[in-house]
């Protein structure tokens, strides 16, 4: 992302966000996109804490049943070699990855204004094509970078590559990693609205892989929209493209090439003399648990946000 500013999300203390204005964004406006980036931030943080708490449960059973064929191991001068080398080796070769395309797209043939949601469609609209309002991009601190991160404001072009494990460029833990646009919002009367927006295209794609004991590998994606009053969460959907995990000596991959992928349905109540931001974002996630082997994840999702609309 060119031209941003960096700023730090409250109680998420090693995490940094990103932000890039239209020039002529007043100084209330860059605020509230300020706040509102780093409640996601905050939220996104504490959720994912949560369930990696969760996880570090099932770990340290897990250990203890690996213990002993560890033990084993250890014992056996051969075994330990093998299992240094496995440890280092890559499961994974470049040429069985996705990349981020950052040249121009495939030429396809789809819908420029695909269907609005049912609820919507007698409604009026005020629509938003690129370039957007404000971008952002940032990653958990508590975890890792995204191997590659796209995100171009002028084009609505974004996408994400998550990567942990044993694979080229995988990071030594979880990638948890968001990246989108917002729009200013404000209204002289109050109302119902429905936001909306879609990847047009859009395409995701996954690879896991685990080798030995007690390894295992998890890959996630989604499409989020969030409204904010003042700053203040007021409403939020996520769509969950993929989950995928896999246990011990197990392999998987999967996806979905460049195809109309809509965003979840949203609603919330404006009121006039107040600040909303209405953001349209990507996420990604990617984890790996050696056990006595090793594995490697990969997670990756991209798309151009053609339209942002706002019925009501």
């Amino acid at each position: 992302m060119t031209d941003a500013t960096k700023y730090s999300a409250p109680d998420a203390s090693s995490t940094e966000f990103e932000i890039s204005f239209r020039d002529d964004a007043t100084e209330a406006d860059r605020k509230n996109a300020e706040l509102s980036v780093a409640a996601l931030v905050a939220r996104s943080v504490a959720s994912v804490a949560q369930d990696r708490a969760e996880e570090a449960d099932l770990a340290e059973m897990t250990d203890s049943v690996n213990g002993p064929f560890l033990k084993l191991i250890e014992e056996d001068p051969l075994a330990v070699k093998a299992l240094d080398k496995l440890r280092t080796h890559e499961l994974m070769r470049p040429d069985a990855m996705e990349t981020l395309r950052r040249d121009a797209l495939p030429n396809l043939t789809y819908d420029a204004m695909p269907p609005v949601p049912q609820r919507a469609a007698n409604l009026r609209s005020l629509g938003f094509v690129p370039p957007y309002d404000f971008s952002w991009a940032w990653h958990d601190g508590n975890g890792n970078a995204p191997f590659s991160i796209l995100i171009d404001r002028p084009s609505g072009n974004l996408g994400l590559d998550a990567r942990s494990g044993a694979l080229p460029g995988g990071a030594s833990g979880f990638v948890n990693a968001h990246a989108g646009f917002g729009v200013f919002l404000r209204s002289d009367t109050p109302g119902q609205r429905f936001p909306h927006a879609v990847l047009n295209p859009g395409r995701w794609s996954n690879v896991l892989k685990t080798v030995g004991i007690g390894s295992n590998a998890t890959s996630e994606g989604g499409f989020e929209l969030t409204v904010f009053e003042d700053g203040r969460l007021l409403a939020a959907a996520s769509r969950k493209l993929w989950r995928t995990r896999i246990g011990a000596g197990e392999s998987a991959s999967g996806g979905e090439g460049w195809h109309l992928i809509t965003g979840p349905e949203l609603e919330f109540t404006i009121q006039p003399g107040r600040g909303y931001t209405f953001n349209a974002g990507v996420w990604v996630f990617s984890d790996r648990s050696t056990g006595i082997g090793a594995a490697a994840v990969q997670s990756l999702l991209q798309g151009i946000v053609t339209r942002m609309w706002v019925f009501g």
